[in-house]
């Protein structure tokens, strides 16, 4: 009974064992699949770029400049020619910058316009009735406007349209010549042939006329190109057929008859005389009927010529009627600020109507001008002036902002005044335009041949362009692109902020990983103590079990 529990204990402790043994394997692969990530993680730190930072070199230049009195012109650019010339040996780009005069347009935010106001209900129906009257103008302004414009395209259009009929009846005009007429025909017949022959002026010789079917080719393609071109023309019926087309080819150009003419020479009282059309290859044919057409296009054009006329003197009537009523429009306008409302001030700057303008006035209103012709044509400020920025009409105010005075319109005014809300218009108005003139920095940019002269070290000493006999000498300085060093230097900040991240990330992997394997390294540890403590035990029950063995041997053998 004891043999048997020691044996079965000694089973027990083998499982136990080979448990262990496997139970160690799998912790030796897991610590080596660690192992690989840890490796992993270590390349993948290899691998990482390492930022630099920026050098100041990079980002600094040479660069060269000359004065010409007036402004400080820096060089660009130099190019060598391919070619050099005997003055020239280089094309420069320079740039340099010159105060210029120049006028502007600006938009003031909340200008509080303020008006003088009407108080007596008179008062207050005279400004409504002046602002009728002064919308009742501006339209008949816009309306005449609108007519010219009207009556402009039309005439283009009916010129165009007189144009056209004019060039064709002097087609018909010029083939005047190629028209003939027979006189005292006689003995007119069609002959077995099918060609139609008759005498005519007492000629003893018979006129013979080649009825289409016996025409050559030649003579055939011109019929045919004569009728069509005929029939384009309006000389003759459409539905005239080519087999109804007769040609005298003898004669130079050659010339054309119709069967209906001709039938007209045959029978108990025939006529006496043929109209025929003379033809060419290169030439539209006409015929005796020339006359007729040119009554016809001259039918076509005397409408035509006298609503051309029509037209045009009522173009020339619109100026007088613009002026009259744009100096109805300024009487009313100067009344509407002089005697019943006007504006007085923008925001706390009081405004002065300008009467007249000074030199000092015209010249800078006058540079306004010009400018916004290209920068704003729709600007109020050229409704107070006439076509050419001169003669002024008035409707300037001037107001004096941070010590600068600047100007601006009636028209101006008005608009943000009147897009206001709240007592007297003044909450919330429209920006308002207002205009100065003043000296601004622009840049001027060249390109020119040039010599450019240089010293022992390779540096440039002086430049000679070729529109100037002036060689000027040059400046020269280490230039540092701060703004692009600047960019360089937050982009390596970033770039050392990106590296040192994904440092930390891999650091903190590794960790991790290094956490779980020591882990498992201690838990291999407390596997093997098992190990060798079920070691132990075998060996003391299988010790037992040979005790046992020899002992049952001994008394059984004895």
């Amino acid at each position: 009974m004891g043999m048997a529990a020691s044996q079965a204990r000694y089973l027990a402790l083998v499982a136990r064992k080979s448990n262990c043994e496997y139970e160690g394997q799998q912790i030796n692969q897991a610590r080596l699949v660690l192992s690989n990530q840890t490796a992993n993680l270590f390349n993948q730190m290899l691998g990482l770029q390492v930022p630099v930072p920026p050098s100041t070199q990079d980002y600094t230049k040479t660069q060269y400049s000359f004065s010409t009195g007036s402004s400080t012109a820096t060089i660009d650019r130099w190019d060598q020619l391919a070619n050099p010339e005997p003055d020239y040996n280089y094309v420069v780009s320079y740039h340099f910058y010159n105060d210029v005069y120049t006028g502007s347009q600006k938009r003031l935010v909340d200008p509080q316009v303020q008006f003088s106001s009407p108080t007596s209900p008179q008062e207050i129906e005279r400004l409504n009735k002046l602002i009728q009257d002064i919308t009742s103008y501006k339209n008949i302004l816009t309306q005449l406007e609108n007519e010219k414009k009207t009556l402009n395209a039309d005439i283009t259009k009916l010129e165009l349209q007189k144009s056209t009929i004019e060039t064709q009846k002097s087609k018909i005009e010029n083939y005047a010549a190629a028209t003939t007429t027979y006189k005292d025909i006689q003995d007119a017949r069609y002959n077995e042939n099918g060609n139609f022959v008759f005498k005519s002026d007492g000629s003893d010789d018979d006129k013979i006329y080649t009825a289409y079917a016996h025409m050559g080719e030649q003579n055939k393609k011109l019929a045919e190109d004569s009728l069509n071109a005929m029939k384009d023309a309006g000389l003759i019926d459409k539905n005239i057929n080519v087999e109804d087309v007769f040609i005298d080819s003898s004669t130079t150009p050659p010339t054309i008859a119709f069967k209906s003419d001709l039938d007209n020479l045959i029978g108990t009282s025939p006529a006496t005389t043929l109209s025929t059309y003379g033809v060419d290859n290169s030439d539209s044919p006409v015929g005796n009927s020339i006359q007729g057409i040119i009554a016809e296009y001259d039918a076509q054009l005397e409408p035509i010529e006298q609503s051309i006329e029509t037209k045009k003197a009522r173009l020339e009537e619109i100026p007088a009627e613009e002026a009259d009523a744009e100096a109805q429009l300024k009487e009313l306008e100067d009344l509407y600020e002089k005697d019943i409302g006007h504006p007085t001030y923008v925001g706390n700057c009081g405004l002065t109507l300008l009467e007249s303008l000074d030199p000092n006035q015209e010249a800078e209103l006058l540079q306004v001008w010009k400018d916004m012709k290209e920068i704003n044509p729709e600007s109020n400020i050229f409704r107070y002036f006439d076509d050419e920025g001169g003669g002024y009409k008035g409707g300037i105010y001037t107001f004096r902002l941070n010590g600068v005075d600047y100007y601006t319109t009636l028209a101006d005014l008005e608009a943000s005044y009147q897009s206001g809300t709240g007592i007297n218009n003044i909450d919330g108005q429209d920006k308002l335009y207002y205009y100065n003139a003043s000296m601004v920095k622009k840049k001027f940019e060249k390109k020119e041949k040039a010599l450019l002269e240089t010293d022992s070290s390779g540096r440039f000493t002086s430049v000679r362009f070729e529109d100037d006999s002036v060689a000027y000498t040059l400046t020269v300085e280490q230039i540092t692109d701060e703004d692009a060093y600047k960019d360089a230097m937050n982009q390596f900040n970033y770039e050392t902020n990106l590296y040192n991240k994904m440092v930390q990330d891999i650091n903190a992997k590794t960790s991790i990983i290094q956490q779980e394997d020591r882990t498992l390294e201690l838990r291999l540890k407390q596997l093997d103590t098992e190990q060798n403590a079920l070691s132990q035990e075998m060996d003391a029950v299988q010790k037992v079990v040979k005790d046992n063995v020899e002992k049952s041997f001994k008394t059984f053998g004895g």
